[in-house]
């Protein structure tokens, strides 16, 4: 999961408190506390985590859970500064949504508890795919419960496809060439040659960019996370296909600062790469839109990010925390995020309902591609390789710095910050 923008979000915060008028059908505990809890994402996840805390509160009445809900509007890296600050001022929450981008960072840190017993006492955890536990972890503790997920997918306007005269991707596959020809012929200009639909979106954002790698075999970090790996020829031939769609094909503006999501939304661009966030947005602008897998070149492996709970360690009501956490991951809330329009269920069950399945017409394909999904690199030095990547990927977008140069420099930069990271972390 993720923007992480990864998407339009909805900055809110809500305090939720269930009184003494409760049905006594239910178990209640007597405990009582406050809860803070500080959680992610758009309309979907808010609506999700509200009714989940709603039915905590009807087993623990005398809770107070203060929930804030950030949009991740500038993207992971401010939230993880953020959250430092929150705990340098003593102002951290009690529980805390984040993402994988954040985990490493977090973790190395010992922000949060480790949750192995509270995994291996829940065995209704079973139901989340296991890479994501194992992906959980710092140094064979987990530090996070599991939520959502997004796989970066080609989102494209089936509408534009139907007028152009072009196929659907065939079982959602194609190859690097074959989505080129595709954005050529999606490119639609005036009499003047003025552009007045693209028939691409060249990414703008970490998470969206890193399938061209990917899908080429090669990634601007090593496996482990622990050096650039800019110099790899295939980092500079993925730079270069994107640059082509930009400045030789002419399918793709220049990336700026903003995503291009409202002109997806509006019909002026055919394709963009996005994860499952987006299908809300699609259903209430009535889109016909449909999902493939990022073409390929050496194979047809994308990007996966997910969230997760964690319990801060700092927390003085640590079993509450994961009583609320357990609501938080259930199945019922996973399905409600999931069927209105928010990560893909970490739970499979809920990935399998009517609902769920029913938009885009090709959904399936986001569990079908899991097993063949790298996460998106995020060392414990995030923030800073965030910036660093984006900055010079940026630069040799617009022209302004050449490819070999550009990968050289971002090397060079990459590398130094992960020498501070090793000093730091004593290595």
């Amino acid at each position: 999961m993720h923007n992480i923008s990864r998407r339009s979000l909805l900055a809110s915060s809500a305090a939720l408190v269930l009184g003494a008028g409760i049905s006594r059908a239910f178990a209640q505990s007597t405990a009582s506390g406050t809860l803070k809890v500080q959680g992610f994402g758009a309309d979907a996840e808010l609506a999700a985590m509200t009714n989940a805390i709603a039915r905590f509160n009807k087993k623990y009445p005398n809770v107070k859970v203060d929930l804030s809900v950030d949009p991740i509007s500038t993207g992971w890296g401010d939230y993880v500064t953020k959250v430092f600050s929150q705990f340098n001022s003593g102002q951290q929450a009690d529980i805390y949504g984040t993402a994988i981008e954040t985990f490493q960072s977090f973790s190395s840190r010992g922000l949060f508890l480790p949750l192995n017993d509270f995994v291996a006492a829940n065995p209704d955890f079973s139901d989340f795919a296991p890479s994501l536990f194992k992906q959980s972890s710092y140094k064979g503790n987990i530090n996070y419960i599991p939520i959502g997920w997004n796989n970066i997918m080609i989102n494209y306007n089936r509408d534009l496809f139907d007028k152009a005269g072009v196929a659907y991707p065939k079982d959602g596959k194609w190859t690097w060439d074959q989505f080129r020809d595709v954005a050529k012929k999606l490119t639609v200009k005036d009499g003047s040659g003025n552009v007045t639909q693209f028939g691409y979106e060249v990414p703008n954002q970490n998470f969206f960019i890193q399938p061209w790698f990917f899908s080429n075999g090669t990634g601007a970090l090593n496996d482990d996370w622990t050096a650039s790996n800019m110099l790899d020829p295939k980092v500079s031939e993925s730079l270069q296909f994107l640059y082509d769609l930009i400045h030789v094909d002419g399918v793709s503006p220049i990336p700026g600062k903003d995503t291009m999501d409202n002109q997806f939304l509006a019909g002026q661009v055919a394709m963009i790469s996005r994860g499952h966030w987006i299908v809300q947005n699609a259903k209430n602008n009535k889109l016909n839109m449909d999902v493939a897998i990022p073409p390929s070149k050496a194979t047809d492996t994308t990007v996966i990010g997910f969230g997760g709970y964690a319990v801060s360690k700092t927390t003085t009501q640590p079993d509450l925390a994961k009583a609320l956490i357990l609501e938080l991951t259930s199945e019922e809330t996973q399905k409600e995020e999931g069927e209105k329009g928010g990560g893909v269920p970490g739970r499979k069950a809920a990935a399998d309902t009517p609902a769920f399945l029913s938009f885009p017409p090709s959904a399936a394909l986001y569990y079908q591609t899991l097993p063949n999904t790298k996460a998106v690199p995020s060392p414990a030095n995030f923030q800073e390789v965030e910036k660093i990547f984006i900055r010079y990927y940026t630069a040799m977008m617009a022209g302004e710095v050449s490819i070999a140069d550009g990968v050289k420099q971002a090397d060079a930069e990459l590398n130094a910050s992960f020498e501070r990271l090793k000093k730091r972390m004593g290595g």
